[in-house]
């Protein structure tokens, strides 16, 4: 295995340029020192060779886990829940499965996300729960509004205590008024006559165990609780986290390897490199300052998330139903509707800047320090990875915990 990479380092060879520079003067390196505290190799082996260059720049992209939603993907979720929420405002009967099918599918991605991270601090851009706001909304007005239109609680109450029926005040018969009878037998009966207060009332309604509006209400309530359950779940661990220093989180480039020792950016840093034959890739641990910012931004967004979900259910609880403010209802989950439209165009934003700047505290000029049976440094330029880079840290991050069935035969 060391061979072939010795071959095709000696391949690469041709397309660099050799070139004395002076770039690592600028920074106050001790000559004497070991690139890295794991390596035997000194300054004063890497600076004594010529400088090689790469032949273009590279790309820096976050690790597994290190990248936000895809914008791409924000869009296409947007695009979706602007009408469904108009919809959901005007006619909201039209959108019930919708919305318990996009609230099943958000669920299933966070509770992904939370089993392949661990609710690590550096892969927080994964995992945060801010996303769940809008579906919190959307399962209490389906609950409230499914409950209201269908009387299911009343007919829920009557078929838990079905209604008794009252004796009539009426007395029992007299001998001389049994003894009228045509046949002359006397008799001694109680008639039992359901009063008007408790006699089964007609409904247009189908039976209840049989009708759909039941198991709507059912299926949101248990969504409902699982929102909530997620939410406080995030923010635990959200808040632990942020109590801690940054962490360091991992970004990877091809030209950290082959047999990368050690990356010195224009900023005097030194980043040791992790080799990872596996992915093709050599990663340095930067610090997560992005990641320190979204775990204080979880710990507030959440909490508001869950007030202004209660503020919501409350309105739906006690608000109404023919309630109106210019034609519009007002029985609606509005604080949630607006917030979580508001965040999905915030994820939005940010993906597109961070897929399109390098992370805090790395220059585009660097400069690699390698050993393939001799040192040597080469000179490069990082450029950011785009779209594929926050797709290959996001996907990579929530699917992690499937092991070979996402990865192949090979797992990270």
């Amino acid at each position: 295995m060391t061979c072939s990479w010795i071959v095709i380092a000696l391949f690469l060879f041709p397309f660099f340029d050799a070139s004395v520079a002076s770039s690592l003067d600028l920074c106050p390196l001790s000559l004497n020192d070991t690139v890295t505290t794991s390596s035997n190799i000194t300054w004063t082996q890497a600076v004594d060779q010529p400088i090689r260059q790469f032949d273009g720049p590279s790309y820096l992209r976050p690790d597994i886990g290190g990248a936000l939603v895809p914008w791409v993907y924000s869009i296409v979720i947007l695009l979706v829940h602007i009408p469904v929420v108009i919809i959901r405002v005007v006619k909201w009967e039209s959108v019930q499965t919708w919305c318990l099918g996009a609230t099943l599918f958000t669920i299933a991605i966070t509770a992904q996300a939370f089993a392949s991270t661990g609710f690590r601090s550096d892969k927080i851009l994964t995992w945060t729960p801010l996303l769940l706001i809008i579906d919190a909304g959307s399962m209490a007005q389906v609950l409230f509004l499914v409950v209201e239109e269908y009387d299911l609680l009343t007919r829920l109450k009557h078929v838990i205590l079905p209604p008794r029926a009252k004796p009539s005040e009426e007395p029992f018969l007299t001998d001389e008024e049994a003894g009228k009878s045509d046949d002359n037998i006397v008799i001694a009966i109680r008639t039992l006559i359901p009063t008007p207060s408790t006699a089964p009332t007609s409904s247009n309604h189908p039976p209840l165990f049989t009708s759909k509006p039941l198991y709507i209400a059912l299926t949101s309530s248990l969504l409902l609780i699982s929102v909530f359950a997620l939410q406080f779940l995030g923010l635990r661990h959200a808040v632990h986290a942020a109590k801690l220093s940054a962490p360091s989180v991992s970004w990877c480039s091809p030209i950290f390897q082959p047999f990368g020792v050690a990356v010195l950016d224009g900023n005097c840093n030194i980043w040791p490199i992790l080799q990872t034959f596996s992915k093709g890739v050599g990663c340095i641990l930067i610090p997560g300052t992005q990641q320190m910012a979204w775990l204080k931004a979880t710990v507030a967004g959440t909490g508001l998330s869950i007030a202004l979900e209660l503020i919501d259910i409350c309105i739906l609880a006690t608000v109404h139903s023919g309630t109106r403010w210019r034609g519009v209802k007002m029985r609606r989950p509005w604080f949630t509707m607006f917030s979580g439209v508001a965040v999905l165009g915030l994820i939005l934003v940010f993906g597109v800047v961070y897929s399109t700047i390098l992370p805090p505290g790395i220059s585009e000029k660097v400069w690699i320090v390698t050993d393939a049976g001799a040192v040597t440094v080469y000179e490069g330029v990082l450029g950011t990875a785009g779209l594929r880079g926050a797709m290959i840290g996001w996907n990579d991050g929530v699917f992690q915990g499937w092991g070979t069935t996402y990865f192949g035969s090979w797992v990270v």
